[in-house]
């Protein structure tokens, strides 16, 4: 995640911050305790590494001057992406810590896990990261979130692919998971509903690292315009190699990712044409993005954020860019 990827992320969590310090019942302390939930280990363990990268930030900034005459501090705790580790977790803070509010997590099947233990202790959670519907539909008194749920994003990304890729045939691949299995869904009703046509749903779980074989059968149902993927990096970046090597090339193949921090490793080259690194470029050319640079002038790093990001489009063979591999599509939800 790059230099402004972090700030928007932590600027989300600062303004949350910001109204818990103006209701705290610690006025004598002067303090508001922070619970972070974060998965640093296990395969989601990049989002906790950028998420705390984001939060020393933000409460650098806020602790220089403090915010209402309160200062902030916080505590970390390892939720791991998954349920019961998640739980364990926020028990442990909430016994032992006794936060005022809690950030985290990201995995929607972890952040549902947690909701009933921070409602009984009566503590509000950012959620920093999940996209499952079930986290603020219907509603729940002390979760509140910052990321853009599964509606906002598969209507959106299903509308892209039809209207804007020309797609018409569709190949799901998901994780089992809450986040996995509605995004996914979303993507198919709504594309099915303009049109287009889902050749296959294929779900798997997280413990699955050869993809060889959903990619062999891929390659046998014919063309497939756009392949959707729900999942996390690690199993997204397998998923691609797997796919070229089933030979799943060519003008009109085309992923599209809802994972933001790299379906594919865009320092990796996919194969002939354009080097990934060069994404920058492409996507001026395309017109994908209106401005796709950082605020300091270098190039992206090649990651977008998920704060601001609904499609992450890798198409190859595109005639607006001549012979790069990929494009990258990086828009605000409220202009995609």
């Amino acid at each position: 995640m790059n230099a402004f990827s972090t700030f928007t992320r932590s600027a989300c969590i600062a303004g949350c911050l910001l109204a818990v310090a103006t209701t705290s019942s610690l006025a004598a302390d002067k303090v508001i305790k922070i619970g972070g939930l974060l998965p640093m280990s296990g395969p989601g363990s990049y989002f906790g590494a950028q998420d705390k990268q984001g939060i020393e930030l933000a409460l650098d900034q806020l602790n220089k001057s403090g915010v209402n005459g309160y200062k902030f501090e916080i505590q970390y705790e390892d939720s791991a992406c998954g349920p019961l580790p998640a739980s364990q977790a926020a028990k442990r803070l909430i016994d032992q810590y006794k936060p005022d509010v809690l950030i985290g997590e990201e995995c929607s099947d972890a952040t549902l896990a947690i909701m009933p233990i921070v409602e009984q202790a009566k503590i509000p959670l950012i959620n920093a990261g999940s996209s499952s519907i079930k986290i603020t539909d219907p509603g729940n008194p002390w979760t509140f979130r910052i990321m853009p749920n599964e509606v906002m994003q598969g209507v959106d990304i299903a509308t892209n692919a039809y209207k804007r890729l020309n797609a018409r045939t569709a190949v799901l691949l998901h994780e089992n998971t809450n986040a996995g299995i509605g995004n996914a869904q979303v993507f198919a009703d709504t594309f099915t509903k303009l049109g287009g046509k889902v050749l296959a749903d294929i779900g798997f779980g997280r413990d699955v690292n050869d993809f060889t074989a959903i990619a062999t059968r891929i390659a046998g149902m014919g063309q497939a315009d756009v392949i959707p993927t729900y999942t996390l990096e690690g199993q997204g970046l397998k998923i691609t190699q797997a796919l070229a090597q089933a030979g799943i090339t060519g003008l009109g193949d085309a992923l599209v990712s809802r994972h933001q921090p790299g379906l594919v490793d865009l320092g990796h080259k996919t194969g002939e044409g354009t080097d990934a690194g060069e994404v920058g470029e492409a996507v001026e050319v395309a017109g994908a993005a209106q401005d796709t640079r950082r605020e300091d002038g270098a190039e992206p790093r090649g990651r977008a954020d998920d704060s601001l990001w609904v499609g992450f489009v890798i198409q190859r063979g595109d005639p607006r860019v001549g012979r790069c591999d990929l494009v990258v599509e990086l828009t605000e939800h409220s202009d995609l």
